[in-house]
């Protein structure tokens, strides 16, 4: 393994920790609607009739026309939506890499989980991304065999075969191959044989009407009852 490389646990860890944050619950927003926690603590509203589409087709105007900031406040609420939705994970995820591409900041973070979630599906794109990210982005992330892993599903992935399918930068594909040893890319190749779909399910959420706090129409709840564990 190249100097600075980490093991997959301590990836796996930090991953963890970007899903979990620490960070507080936050009181949720009584309104009628879906209540969505983001990674990072923050509440997301889905309210009744919210064009997942066009939420989704805006948000790829922004970034196409550099604002990526813009463009994940739109894909947040997309992306958690959950199966289907994979491509607005792979983008919101390369939106959040993008704002922070050489330092582990929790959007950074927030990125990695966004696209580990889509490339466990099958989406080609979110794999490749990993790809590069496991060999070119922050160093502490660098781990040759994740790069090999990932690079190797993305290469023989039958999804690219479908329509719409955006290929990742040829150059930086070919930069990751190159900075593969033989033995990273043998064990990413072993991996990828056993690799299986698994597909992200948003947690569930309250009924409309109904306060985490509080319970149902406000009646206080004994603390640590009524939370998901």
């Amino acid at each position: 393994m190249r100097r600075g490389a980490s093991t997959p646990a301590a990836i796996a860890l930090l991953l963890a920790l970007a899903a979990c944050g620490g960070a507080p619950e936050g009181r949720r927003e009584r309104e009628t609607g879906l209540i969505i926690q983001g990674l990072d603590g923050r509440n997301t509203i889905l309210r009744p009739g919210m064009d997942a589409n066009a939420a989704y087709s805006q948000a790829l105007d922004m970034r196409a026309q550099g604002n990526c900031a813009g463009a994940i406040l739109k894909l947040r609420p997309v992306a958690n939506l959950g199966p289907g939705y994979e491509n607005a994970q792979t983008a919101l995820g390369g939106c959040l890499l993008q704002e922070d591409s050489k330092n582990l900041s929790s959007d950074y973070l927030e990125g990695l989980t966004w696209l580990r979630r889509a490339a466990d599906a099958g989406w080609p794109e979110a794999q490749g991304t990993l790809a590069i990210a496991h060999s070119m982005g922050p160093l502490v992330i660098h781990n040759g065999d994740e790069a090999a892993y990932w690079l190797t599903l993305y290469e023989s992935n039958p999804s690219r075969m479908r329509i719409g399918f955006t290929p990742l930068p040829a150059g930086d594909i070919a930069a990751v191959e190159k900075a593969l040893t033989a033995g990273e890319k043998e064990t990413g190749a072993k991996r990828a044989a056993q690799w299986q779909r698994k597909v992200w399910l948003p947690p569930a959420q309250p009924a409309p009407g109904i306060d985490s706090e509080r319970g149902p129409r406000g009646g206080r709840q004994q603390r640590g009852q009524g939370r998901p564990n």
